[in-house]
């Protein structure tokens, strides 16, 4: 089975959060009748592409760090195992992870096992969500949203991209699941 997965190129991402834009632009992950809800300073609601921010390194060699993050698609999924009711599945023609809506009951162990914080619970519907490599894009030959808009060339895609590379630090350890993205440092 070709497994498909992300190639992030870290020193590329400059934090301009177009990805998520364009993915929730593509998914239409806000909620069509309320506006962006924000508690704690962080913004409430699905998003299947978001960009953490941190600082790394120590005095006086401080720099800021741009991480694009989304479902790594795992060639062992930790949220696959955990759904009790088989929503969620692995495509067999190219890895492709995804929760069927139709099956899913909301009781968010997929998103409490993985450990990139991929599922994303939508408290409009009930259910979880996550990214689904835009696979209705891919079936017209198409690029993944955040893609085609990533300023940076950061995000790219591809068949078997081999190990995680340079994993950022303080992510999960990538022989948990075995996620399906290599980190790069161009």
């Amino acid at each position: 089975m070709a497994q498909i997965g992300w190639i992030i190129d870290l020193t590329r991402c400059v934090g301009c959060h177009t990805c998520t834009v364009a993915c929730i632009a593509e998914n239409n992950t806000m909620p069509a009748d309320t506006n962006l809800q924000v508690r704690n300073g962080k913004a409430v609601g699905v998003r299947y592409r978001r960009v953490i921010e941190r600082e790394i390194g120590t005095f006086p060699n401080v720099k800021r760090e741009f991480v694009t993050m989304t479902c790594h698609h795992c060639q062992d999924p930790a949220c696959m195992k955990s759904c009790p009711v088989d929503a969620i599945s692995k495509r067999s023609s190219d890895g492709i992870v995804l929760i069927d809506l139709d099956k899913c009951i909301g009781c968010r162990y997929c998103e409490w096992a993985c450990p990139y914080g991929a599922p994303q619970f939508n408290e409009a519907t009930g259910k979880v969500e996550k990214c689904t490599f835009c696979q209705h894009r891919l079936a017209a030959g198409l690029e993944p949203a955040c893609v085609t808009a990533c300023l940076g060339k950061a995000i790219r895609f591809g068949y078997d991209v081999g190990g995680p590379g340079e994993v950022p630090e303080g992510f999960a350890d990538p022989s948990l699941t075995r996620p399906s993205v290599r980190w790069e440092r161009s």
